[in-house]
């Protein structure tokens, strides 16, 4: 989901990586377990919520009996409606109340630290471009996007519902998920960063010159966070 788009884009202060000062013009902050820790139908896994036994069933349903669904629902082949139907159809449960329910966790999402949106608004003070890059589902954006206000807080909005593909789909050496955004911003692979809890295992990121800062956890993020807002020095790209 595009959101719009900054007029002037200026120079990050640096961070230091590989015995080189690097100067990103973007920063592209992954979601979930980055930016948050938040999940879907999250208020389930309260013993005390009156449907707390409907959440083993759909985690079990779509993180083992049916990974394959969670991909296909970040790309977009399937969208949340379908989602709850198959699941209902499975248990009986009803598919409206899933969706409620999945809705309302969606809108009280939280970020991982009460730092990181000052961090973030420290950094595009200093005219870095700050953008969330996720794979995600239809859910993110009509209802997480609105209820915390993120188009107010980042530059764009990349979900790759919307795109089709996800970050780490790579082919011919290309990064088809950040290409178009690239491209339509006159930025190249190696003026921005991915910050997110997982890399590129295709050696695609390394080869084409774009950077992935790995965090661990959200005491490491917010660490990592503070030393690109203000410019300081041994941060790690890998």
């Amino acid at each position: 989901m595009k959101v719009r788009k900054r007029d002037e884009i200026n120079k990050v202060k640096g961070c230091y990586t590989g015995g080189m000062t690097k100067h990103y013009q973007t920063i592209f902050f992954d979601w979930n377990k980055t930016l948050s820790n938040s999940l879907f139908w999250e208020q389930l896994g309260n013993p005390e919520h009156e449907r707390h036994s409907w959440d083993a069933d759909i985690s079990r349903y779509l993180f083992e009996e049916n990974r394959h669904l969670v991909s296909e629902w970040m790309k977009g082949v399937i969208d949340a409606r379908g989602i709850v139907e198959k699941i209902s159809l499975c248990y009986g449960y009803s598919a409206d109340i899933l969706s409620e329910d999945l809705a309302e966790s969606c809108r009280n999402m939280e970020f991982v630290s009460e730092e990181v949106l000052p961090l973030i608004q420290e950094l595009r003070r200093n005219g870095v471009r700050c953008v969330i890059a996720t794979d995600n589902m239809d859910m993110f954006a009509r209802y997480t996007v609105p209820a915390l206000k993120l188009i107010e807080y980042f530059d764009d909005i990349l979900v790759s519902f919307d795109k089709g593909l996800l970050k780490f789909d790579v082919k011919n050496d290309a990064i088809p998920f950040f290409d178009g955004y690239l491209m339509e911003n006159n930025l190249s692979y190696k003026d921005v960063v991915l910050i997110d809890d997982r890399i590129d295992t295709s050696g695609t990121y390394e080869k084409q010159g774009f950077d992935i800062l790995q965090v661990f956890g959200p005491d490491d993020f917010v660490g990592k966070l503070k030393q690109l807002a203000g410019g300081a020095t041994g941060i790690g790209i890998g």
